[in-house]
């Protein structure tokens, strides 16, 4: 702590002493540059030339002198359009170059040459480009989306982040976040104005504060500008791996400028679904800035509003995707009432609703010595109502009651004070101080334990795989998060000749309270309804705080990140820009878990240890103007750029040391399969009592005796989560080149290389889980024996069912080569179109937001758990395809246009548990939902695959018609086989990870907007966009296929469940062996890919906007 408030004094004190002169500033996170070359008649540098630079918008000025070789760099330029540049030398014309646009984290370039002295100030007109590529800054790959952009294109959600689809590197898959060049999506950032804007916890997938409830992190007419940068070599761009969303927002100016708007889209203005009925947005706000004080006070506000309501996802009673009846339902809630649980909900239509507010305010402050204060504030609520089902396609369907469904709330404030100086000789400091609180809670309507009933009938009578559930959803029990984060960033940078000398260090101090009760009220699964209404479960599952834990359950701790970085941009020569740098990052935590000494007896990992390992990461580029027109300009750049892992995947080890946090227990045995087991896993009985008060304990073995029946129970032992005191925070190696040539008229291409290599990455394994176990018939590695009900894990000693430790691999590998052709505005239209070739390697994706749920889920597999082999990564996507164009007619009609088209996402198959007493782990290592399916040569022959009924049993058929049906379904599955590829290639094999891909996806949004300008600057504007508008040409168009990965297990994983596990089939007399043979159910209705979702329907937005 006193390290902590000693560098906190240090690093302010120092700030306060540079802190001294400038009105525009040096190029900094959140600003540009201006530079350029003085020159005499015949092409001699001029030195000693007076250069100013100024904003006739703000009055805003700032100046700097030209060297020996004519150069001058003008930094700190606040990102705008309509800049003058004057140079004055004596003896020589006074020279203005107008209309210049600097862009963010970029450096315009201006040269001037002079002629003889006249008594006349010479003024240029500059034809302004929206967002240059070709210039000096530029070395690494990135994308700069300017206001106009925003302004102009298609977007249904007002997120900024939505543009973000459009750099050509990055990639989308199914259901989750945005991946930077294939590198994880966890491992984005998000920077406003120069300040960490992400959610570091990391239980979203965007990113962005209260992703979990759709929230917005700022208002999209709060930004002016934004890149997305996915190899910035400056060394104060830093903690994330993948991309960096850094943006800046607007502000006052010597006008008042405003503007009001709505937005609308609802049922009437989409294709008519029933997954679309009752639907309605509605996004409303204004913005307003002007001045306070004429050139010395300015001042910005934009709030912003949405109510949202949306069916959820799935069947529901009444509907034309009829899953079950009314009378399957009534049964369901009539068995929960009498067992005293009197509000078990409706399986009718859920209408979801999500309202958000966002406000944001910023002021902008010209001090007296050329200092500017910007001090802002953004605060972000959202509300969203979580539920779904499933559709009649799926293969393990769902079905909830409304009492499943829970309100994730979210509440975001952040301040920022920044304060921007430039010294005599251009010195240039910033410092930026942020303070930011973000509370996420959820609200459930029901407080009693969730129950899981399997074997309902489908309402078309084809089979009894239907699951109910009702009561509190299991991870809604006990789960609340406060997150607090003060950032103090110091860059201080420093002209020496041709060189710009930068020193910085960049910190956070960061507090995360999180409870997270995971099945705290209990949650119960039945086989049947029958089972139900006896009370006797199949599995049951609780939490309860450790009775060690002061905390009682929470988990909370303090970390810091500090970040020290040095650099030389050496300006070679007016076509030669040469950067080298090095960046130094180092954890701190201030707290550790507690010890367990069992833990460290029995797996040698200590629950105490957290990172400390710090990390170097030098960087080097160049920008070189081949010809010295600015027409021809090769780039490129190697560096080191070390990210933040979630800190949840930290804060499993302070809840989860055995300790503290949760205590948990899962009793999912019966009597016949408790073999030598010393104590029992049978579940308790369901009953008021032990639903008043859950069970911690499994229920004794009945009648109790003999050796190995001691009638002992098990009872509920903490999670126990560890880190590896190696783990170092994620790094990646990445190397960029780039040619770009002007045409002339503004069009621009680019060619573009990006590798990426993973030095780190987290990766999961089972300390509690024993060495392999052999292999099993169709070559599948085991990590226990396979009894009649499935697998069954063999545990090293310990006693530990679960020790889940995070440590990490290196060697994942992405690259990515791109070539662009842009044209920025010139007879009003500005546009794009780029094609990007991608391939991503790696050993697993670490995308859940728990232990448990990353190690079952990092990776589906049938090899050895400790196989590091690199394989195609979730976010491989070979083919992409981004097109952009906005037009302006001379009748005030805008027309913008967005195509993407891509590769689809990679996803393989794997088995899930059916309704009966099947595990559906089939390697043995105590987790489903993640074993690679074995594809038959032929899905006849019984020595390959066996379907329930073979064997003339199957619930509820005569035995005839139970052989009957598993022919049927043998002859489904093999049609199934040969209707998609990876399926058809692997005959006879295990199928390989991520082997599977979905279709091609085509995606052109439209938007069209009339203007009627009044008067003076005032404007109104109707507005209509159409997303997906080729589905508007014709229904059978747009349509975006998925597999229904989204239906085993949910976004966090690429795996689609094909096979259901009944049971194995033994050799005679074995109670166990590795030659067991699985018997399964197919779905015979299952569809390779579904295009039931909204995407793939058009809909449109209409708008109405009024600005001046």
């Amino acid at each position: 702590m006193l390290k902590t408030r000693l560098f906190l004094t240090v690093a302010t004190a120092l700030a306060l002493v540079t802190g001294a002169s400038a009105r525009l500033l040096a190029q900094g996170v959140t600003t540009g540059a201006v530079s350029g070359t003085v020159t005499d008649p015949s092409g001699a540098p001029i030195e000693g030339a007076q250069v100013q630079v100024r904003n006739a918008r703000t009055g805003a000025s700032a100046g700097g002198v030209s060297r020996s070789n004519g150069q001058f760099n003008i930094q700190g330029v606040e990102p705008d359009a309509g800049y003058s540049v004057t140079v004055r030398r004596i003896g020589f014309e006074p020279l203005t170059h107008d209309n210049i646009l600097v862009s963010l984290g970029q450096t315009t370039r201006s040269d001037f040459q002079l002629r003889q002295q006249s008594t006349v100030l010479a003024t240029v007109q500059i034809s302004a480009e929206a967002t240059p590529v070709i210039n000096p800054s530029k070395t690494g790959t990135g994308t700069t989306m300017g206001d106009s952009l925003l302004r102009r294109l298609p977007t249904l959600n007002r997120n900024f982040a939505d543009f973000v689809t459009l750099v050509p590197q990055v990639s989308t898959s199914t259901g989750v976040g945005l991946s930077g060049g294939g590198v994880n999506i966890r491992q984005n950032a998000i920077q406003i104005d120069g300040a960490a804007s992400g959610d570091l916890f990391g239980l979203g997938t965007t990113g962005q504060p209260g992703a979990q409830a759709n929230a917005k992190s700022i208002p999209l007419d709060a930004v002016k500008e934004y890149q997305v940068l996915l190899s910035p070599f400056d060394v104060r761009q830093g903690n994330f791996g993948g991309l960096l969303i850094n943006a800046v927002t607007k502000t006052g100016t010597n006008e008042f400028h405003g503007a009001t708007y709505g937005y609308t889209r609802s049922q009437n203005l989409t294709r008519s679904q029933p997954y679309l009925a009752e639907f309605k947005q509605q996004q409303y706000g204004f913005s307003l800035g002007g001045p306070i004080i004429k050139d010395r006070l300015f001042f910005f506000v934009n709030p912003e509003w949405q109510k949202l309501n949306t069916p959820a996802t799935g069947a529901f009673l009444g509907g034309t995707d009829s899953l079950v009846n009314t009378v399957t339902v009534n049964s369901f809630a009539d068995t929960l009432k009498k067992y005293g649980l009197t509000d078990p909900g409706s399986g009718g239509k859920v209408l979801k609703q999500n309202p958000l507010t966002n406000v944001f305010g910023r002021i902008d402050a010209y001090l007296p010595g050329y200092t500017r204060l910007v001090l802002r504030h953004n605060y972000a609520a959202a509300d969203n109502t979580n539920f779904s089902r499933s559709s009649s396609t799926s293969s393990s369907p769902l079905f909830g009651l409304t009492s499943n469904s829970y309100l994730f709330s979210s509440k975001t404030h952040s301040s920022v004070a920044e304060l921007l100086t430039n010294l005599p000789n251009g010195v240039f400091n910033e410092l930026l101080l942020n303070l930011t609180n973000i509370h996420d809670f959820r609200t459930v309507p029901v407080t009693f334990p969730q129950v899981t009933v399997r074997g309902f009938a489908r309402a078309n009578g084809s089979a009894n795989d239907v699951a109910m559930v009702a009561g509190t959803e299991a991870s809604s029990q006990g789960n609340k998060l406060d997150q607090r984060t003060f950032e103090l960033t110091e860059n201080l940078t420093i002209p020496v000749g041709v060189h710009h000398l930068t020193f910085g260090t960049k910190n956070l101090f960061y507090r995360p309270i999180n409870l997270f009760g995971q099945n705290s009220m209990g949650s119960w699964t039945f086989a049947s309804l029958a089972a139900f209404g006896a009370g006797t479960p199949v599995s049951y599952s609780v939490s309860a705080p450790a009775a060690t834990d002061p905390a009682n359950g929470l988990a909370t701790f303090r970390a810091n990140m500090y970040s020290y970085y040095i650099q030389d941009s050496w300006q070679h020569s007016d076509r030669l820009v040469v950067n080298a740098g090095v960046r130094f990052e180092k954890p701190h935590f201030l707290d550790t878990p507690p010890e367990n000494p069992s833990v460290l007896q029995n797996y040698g990992r200590s629950t105490a240890a957290v990172p400390s390992r710090g990390t170097v990461s030098p960087r080097f580029s160049f920008n070189w103007d081949i010809t010295g027109d600015q027409a021809n300009q090769l780039r490129g750049g190697l560096g080191y750029f070390t990210g933040t892992p979630p800190f949840v995947y930290l804060s499993n080890a302070f809840g989860n040391s055995g300790l503290s946090g949760y205590a948990s227990l899962t009793c999912g045995g019966n009597a016949g399969n408790q073999g030598n087991n010393s104590t029992s896993t049978i579940p308790p009985a369901f009953n008021a009592a032990n639903i008043a008060n859950p069970p911690t304990s499994c229920a004794p073995f009945t009648p109790a005796g003999g050796a190995t029946r001691p009638g002992a129970t098990t009872a509920a032992s903490a999670n126990i989560a560890t880190i590896d005191p190696k783990f170092r925070f994620p790094q990646y190696q990445k190397i960029t080149f780039g040619y770009d040539h002007r045409f002339g008229n503004g069009l621009v291409s680019t060619l573009e290389m990006l590798y990426t290599k993973a030095m780190s990455n987290p990766f999961y394994t089972n300390l509690a889980l024993a060495d392999s176990q052999g292999v099993d018939r169709n070559g599948r590695v085991l990590y226990g024996t396979l009894t009649a009900t499935g697998g069954s894990a063999t545990l090293a000693p310990g006693g530990r069912q679960q020790v889940i430790d995070v440590t990490d691999v290196h060697g994942d590998r992405t690259y990515s080569i791109t070539g662009q052709l842009q044209k920025t505005f010139f007879d009003n239209f500005q546009g794009s179109l780029a094609y990007s070739y991608m391939q991503v390697r790696d050993v697993a994706a670490t995308t859940s937001s728990t232990q448990g749920s990353n190690y079952r889920y990092q990776r589906d597999w049938a090899g050895r758990l400790d196989d590091r082999s690199l394989t195609r990564g979730k976010e491989d996507m070979p083919h992409r395809i981004v097109a952009t164009g906005t037009w302006r007619l001379k009748t005030l009609t805008d027309f913008s246009v967005i195509y993407v088209g891509n590769s689809g996402a990679p996803y393989d198959y794997v088995y899930a548990a059916a309704g009966g007493s099947g595990s559906g782990d089939a390697n043995a290592d105590g987790q489903s939902q993640n074993d690679l399916v074995y594809v038959p040569k032929n899905a006849h022959d019984p020595n390959e695959i066996l379907f329930q009924g073979f064997d003339g049993v199957f619930t509820g058929l005569t035995p005839a018609n139970a052989v009957l049906e598993s022919q049927a379904e043998a002859e489904a599955f093999d049609r199934f086989i040969d209707r998609v590829p990876c399926l058809r290639k692997s005959r006879g094999r295990l199928l390989s990870r991520n082997a599977c891909r979905n279709p091609w996806q085509n995606d052109i949004d439209v938007s069209i907007g009339q203007s009627l300008q009044a008067f003076g600057q005032q404007n109104l504007q109707l507005r209509l966009d159409v997303i997906n508008f080729a589905n508007l040409l014709n229904k059978r168009w747009g349509w975006q296929n998925f597999s229904d990965q989204n239906n085993t297990c949910g976004p966090i994983c690429s795996a689609t469940t094909l096979l259901n596990h009944v049971r194995n089939v033994l050799p005679a007399g074995a109670t166990s062996s590795p030659a067991a043979q699985g018997v399964y159910t197919f779905n015979k209705t299952m569809k390779p890919w579904n295009a039931d979702n909204a995407s793939s329907n058009y809909r449109m937005q209409l708008s109405l906007r009024y600005s001046f």
